[in-house]
């Protein structure tokens, strides 16, 4: 029984090593995908342009309470790297991948 609680702990602790969790949440994801959105069609646009843009379809579309505050956060922090990674060529398809947000 001992070795048996012995050999469960050390596969648990090895798929704990080898499967790493995700960094971020579904919320997140979608987040990036309509920051994405929101950028990649005019990229030389007003930054300030493109966050109303997000922020009117991030608060439409997430159901959270607090939408408003979690969608100006996200935007505030990563704005500017979606737009420098689009602007260097990654496929709109590709940037929230590449930022590890989906």
């Amino acid at each position: 029984m001992r070795s048996l609680l012995i050999l469960v702990v050390l596969a648990t602790a090895s798929l704990a090593i080898v499967i790493p969790r995700a960094r971020n949440s579904v919320v997140e994801c979608l987040m990036c995908e309509k920051a994405v959105k929101a950028a990649a069609p005019e990229l030389e646009r007003d930054t300030e342009a493109i966050e109303k843009d997000f922020d009117e379809d991030c608060v439409k579309d997430l159901k959270i309470p607090f939408a408003g505050k979690e969608c100006e956060k996200y935007i505030n922090m990563y704005l500017d790297i979606i737009i420098n990674e689009l602007k260097s060529g990654t496929a709109p398809k590709d940037v929230c991948k590449k930022l590890h947000d989906c």
